[in-house]
Formats: C-alpha cells, structure tokens, sequence
C-alpha cells in the first residue's frame, strides 16, 4: 500500500507525534521524515512499510486516501503459547523506541524455559523491565532493583497486567483456557501505568533473591 505525505502528516497529528518522534518509531532520521513530507523524497517501499508499522502498532491506520483510528483496539490471543504471543506483541512495540514494559501481578516461578528465553532476547534489545510482586517473594530472576513488593492484601494470584507503549494486556484463564486480553487504548494504559507507579513509589525493594535461574547468567 503507497502511502502520501498528507497521510503521514494527518497520522502524526491524530498521535500528536513529532517528526521525530516518527523517526525515532522508524529508525530513521528526523530531517528525512521532514524531506518525505515536504515531497523533496519518494520514500523507499521498505520506509513506507516501517512507516505503516509503526501507526499501525499506536493504533493508526491507513485507509484510501485518509488516515483513522483503528477501530477494533482489541487483541485477543488464546491458548497455551498466549502469553509467548504477548511478548512478541511487546517486542514489536518497544523495539524501536527502546521502551519500558512494566509487569503487575508477577510470579516468576511459573516461567516456562520458552518465556525465559524470550524475556532474556527482549532485554537483550534494550527493552527495560520493572515488576510488581508479592511481598516476600525471593524469587527474582532480574536485578532486585527491578522489583517492588505489593502488600498480600492487594495481591490477587493469577491476576498477570503487562503494560507497555499505549497498550494494557490482562492474562486470563476462563473455562481453564488460559487468554491474553490487549487493549491499545493511550487512557486505560495511561492510569494503569500511574497505578503502577503508585505501588512502585511505596512499595519496598528486595534485598535477595533465591531463583536458580536468572536472566542474566552470571560469567565464571
């Protein structure tokens, strides 16, 4: 699909983003998104499609001649490799950006090897990570700074939230059919990420950790 310089203005403008905030989003620099909408560039077929990409991750998409709001902001991804599919969501979203993802309701024991291993490529990409857990749970496979403790009496087990981008994901198990619900909608993200960070501003921070595992191995 070619897309126009009207178009690419018009979506900037439905997310309130800079050209350089595009460029960043696309990995390009900001004088040549500027080029690309003055006419000075015909953008290559491959910047055209990281272009759409990126909108289409914030929610944008291009129609003929226009740009919209993505009408159906709900994901909906099932099954026993439903979480493994919500973190590729999550790479695919901060990747460029070099975001944070934020986890609510952790248990890291229940870490499958395939979660391990992608959790480890995800910060391996520069992705950071912070995670709210139950008080006096000591198994913690990242750097204790990464975590806060959540009173028991506002922890609820299994209730898993993911935040990242504009984006909000719940781990739900219904009929013992394990989902993962996303909503890409900037105000529900916005005030659970400040619910987040209120817990994070009050909660303590662990001082060891007994997991075997972590995700940086440690060198001889």
């Amino acid at each position: 699909m070619a897309i126009t310089a009207d178009q690419i203005r018009a979506a900037r403008a439905l997310k309130n983003w800079s050209q350089a905030d595009l460029a960043e989003r696309v990995d390009m620099a900001t004088p040549s998104i500027g080029n690309i909408e003055s006419g000075k560039h015909n953008p290559t077929p491959q910047t055209q499609a990281a272009i759409i990409e990126a909108f289409e991750d914030a929610g944008i998409e291009f129609i003929d001649g226009g740009v919209r709001k993505k009408q159906d902001l709900v994901t909906i991804f099932e099954g026993d490799d439903c979480y493994l599919k919500l973190l590729d969501d999550v790479f695919r979203t901060l990747a460029k950006s070099k975001g944070e993802v934020l986890f609510s309701g952790s248990d890291e024991t229940r870490s499958p090897p395939e979660v391990i291993e992608k959790l480890r490529a995800i910060r391996r990409s520069g992705i950071r990570m912070r995670s709210l857990v139950m008080e006096n749970d000591t198994y913690l496979m990242g750097s204790l700074g990464e975590y806060r403790y959540m009173p028991k009496s506002v922890f609820v087990d299994s209730d898993v939230k993911v935040i990242f981008g504009d984006c909000i994901a719940y781990l739900v198990s219904w009929k013992d059919v394990w989902k993962v619900i996303i909503l890409r909608e900037p105000s529900i993200s916005a005030e659970a990420t400040r619910i987040f960070e209120f817990f994070w501003s009050v909660g303590q921070i662990p001082t060891t950790s007994t997991a075997e595992i972590l995700y940086e191995e440690k060198t001889q």
